[in-house]
């Protein structure tokens, strides 16, 4: 591969004891045909300030009122110019070879969105163990977009890269959500057919402090996203990906891109694992009872709906 030029999106909110090192750690790039723009929502410290003091017309600096992490990432996608998109957040630190290696590996490969593990840095920068986050690290079985549907997220957005064509299909990420936005855009993106991969080695410092909006643990909040961003995948006009991760739940169709049905839908919700998304299922059940439908196909599928109702109403 040529050198090609990425354009790396920092988005920020009062960052100001992290950005510097940040920003110095993407100039560090041995691959050095890249285009910063770091998007300061609305700031109040001196994280602005700082960017323009020591990185002024080394990279684009982008200042908006406060309108949520969604707005900061679509800010930096408005300018984007990369033939390669990746994300690294105002905190986080890249490795000197993170986008060198990033895109030997794209180039050999036809893997839309790219991600690796991170290694876990507490606010000083030191590190720390894996199962003290321990979401990144699990052993899973099965696909992205599976294990995706099933866990929510376990990708680190600070690692990952794109190639500009998932952008420009899916549009941007949903400004509406507060927690799970780049949940969500992983979700679209395999339902839009994109491939998504992990690797390693790790090329990334994740860092976990008090401050950091994803260490912030708003149960009800992130709950309410998974449900709305699970529904919203199931309402999805290209279904295809969601019947090849989920056999066992759908019977065979001629065509797979058919939408899924209410059934369909309901079944999912009552066989997974969160209860949030259970419940929502034993929402969409109730009416189905009155379908004879609804049990014949329970049936052929060795679905036992009394079964999941009632493991539904429990913890």
């Amino acid at each position: 591969m040529s050198s090609p030029l990425v354009t790396v999106i920092v988005p920020i909110f009062n960052q100001a004891r992290f950005i510097v090192e940040t920003i110095s750690s993407l100039l560090d790039q041995s691959h050095t045909n890249l285009q910063i723009v770091v998007v300061d929502d609305g700031s109040t410290d001196r994280s602005s300030e700082l960017v323009l003091d020591k990185f002024a017309g080394k990279v684009e600096l982008i200042r908006q009122k406060n309108l949520g992490p969604s707005a900061g990432i679509n800010a930096g996608l408005g300018v984007a110019k990369g033939a390669f998109i990746a994300l690294n957040g105002g905190d986080d630190v890249s490795l000197p070879t993170r986008i060198a290696t990033q895109l030997r590996i794209m180039s050999a490969t036809k893997w839309d969105i790219l991600f690796s593990k991170p290694l876990l840095i507490d606010g000083e920068g030191r590190s720390v163990r894996d199962k003290e986050f321990s979401v990144f690290f699990k052993e899973r079985k099965g696909g992205i977009f599976h294990n995706l549907l099933l866990e929510g997220n376990f990708l680190c957005a600070s690692s990952a890269i794109m190639r500009r064509e998932v952008f420009e299909e899916l549009g941007f990420f949903n400004p509406a959500l507060i927690q799970l936005q780049d949940y969500d855009f992983w979700l679209r993106a395999a339902v839009a057919g994109f491939s998504l991969e992990e690797i390693e080695p790790r090329l990334v410092k994740y860092r976990r402090h008090e401050n950091n909006l994803s260490g912030n643990d708003d149960g009800l909040a992130s709950a309410a996203e998974t449900l709305a961003v699970v529904k919203s995948i199931l309402d999805s006009s290209a279904p295809r990906q969601i019947r090849l991760a989920f056999p066992y739940l759908f019977e065979p169709v001629a065509n797979l891109d058919v939408p899924l049905t209410l059934l369909d839908k309901t079944m999912f919700l009552l066989a997974h694992p969160r209860k949030e998304l259970r419940m929502a299922g034993v929402e969409l059940a109730g009416p189905l009872f009155h379908d004879e439908n609804f049990s014949k196909k329970a049936q052929r599928v060795g679905f036992d709906t009394f079964k999941y109702l009632f493991n539904s109403s429990r913890s």
